[in-house]
């Protein structure tokens, strides 16, 4: 019995040094490794205080609010000569708008999820269909939606203007549920489907008003186009994008977008759900006689260093 004893005990022990080396040693790995291919002032460490964390069994995860659309590699400084320069996105269209054409393009007519690059078109359907003095009511089916970075609360009521700077500087899903429902939801998805048809979209299709599902499809072509319609129809949206604050009674709605600071950045928009990794549509005045470009990218898994990397292609 004791000799049995010795066995199993010495087997468990065995067992737990075997788990300790083999996680231990892959963690040391994994740190060396990434230290080697990367320079750690180019990022800011403060990205990650909105994250919070949780364990389950011997799995971390870690889960991002309304922030989580803007990732983690933020760019400090532009002219960092670190930057890797692989373009991580599946898709991307590099288009002068200014001119006119194309200048740099991979997997442009891919079609890929585009998480909440769809609130672009969102918008323009609710100021197309929906008065923006019409008040809409909040109600508790818009604030279950998942994703209440409006901080909105049962009964409030909105002009349906002033939720467009939700739904675009903090990507409020439950901004976009707010007009979806106000109108009646399948008839304003069908509304957004149809849109894009009309203006030559044609790869492009919505399942929901927000970018949550993964059926929310398009391509970096197909989104040059839908841009180029806003911005030469409706302005505004473009404008609201590139606001740093707006307050609204008692709301504030603070726009994390990191592009912000640039000079250069006119406006644009990100999104994110696990299906679509990092997807972006960012626009830039560029040159001593600020030509306007458009870059989007789909499918990234390093948006901001994607954007700076094709940049620099074309600067």
């Amino acid at each position: 019995m004791k000799h049995f004893f010795y066995i199993v005990f010495g087997g468990l022990i065995a067992i737990g040094c075997g788990v300790v080396f083999t996680y231990g040693s892959t963690a040391l790995l994994r740190l060396t490794i990434f230290n080697s291919s990367f320079d750690f002032s180019y990022f800011s460490i403060s990205r990650f205080a909105s994250a919070s964390t949780f364990i389950s069994g011997l799995k971390r995860t870690i889960h991002f609010s309304a922030h989580e659309e803007e990732g983690l590699n933020f760019i400090e400084n532009e002219k960092s000569q670190s930057v890797p320069s692989i373009v991580t996105a599946n898709a991307y269209v590099v288009k002068n708008n200014t001119i006119g054409n194309t200048v740099l393009s991979h997997n442009a007519d891919t079609l890929l999820p585009i998480a909440s690059l769809t609130k672009l078109v969102t918008a323009v359907v609710a100021r197309r269909l929906i008065d923006s003095r019409e008040r809409i009511i909040i109600t508790k089916e818009i604030i279950s939606t998942y994703g209440n970075t409006a901080e909105f609360t049962k009964g409030e009521t909105f002009i349906a203007d002033d939720l467009l700077y939700p739904l675009l500087m903090v990507s409020s899903n439950d901004a976009a549920e707010a007009f979806a429902r106000n109108y009646g939801r399948k008839k304003f998805i069908a509304a957004m489907n149809e849109f894009t048809q009309e203006i030559g979209a044609y790869r492009t299709y919505f399942y929901d008003p927000s970018g949550l599902s993964p059926y929310n499809v398009s391509t970096a072509e197909d989104l040059v186009r839908i841009i180029d319609w806003i911005l030469m129809n409706d302005p505004k949206i473009v404008d609201i994008t590139r606001l740093k604050s707006k307050t609204i009674r008692t709301h504030t709605w603070t726009n994390p977008t990191h592009f912000l600071s640039w000079s250069y950045y006119v406006g644009g928009k990100n999104g994110y759900i696990p299906e679509s990794q990092r997807t972006g549509v960012s626009l830039f005045e560029l040159g001593d006689i600020k030509n306007l470009y458009t870059v989007v990218v789909l499918g990234s898994f390093s948006r901001d260093v994607d954007v700076v990397n094709l940049i620099g292609k074309i600067k």
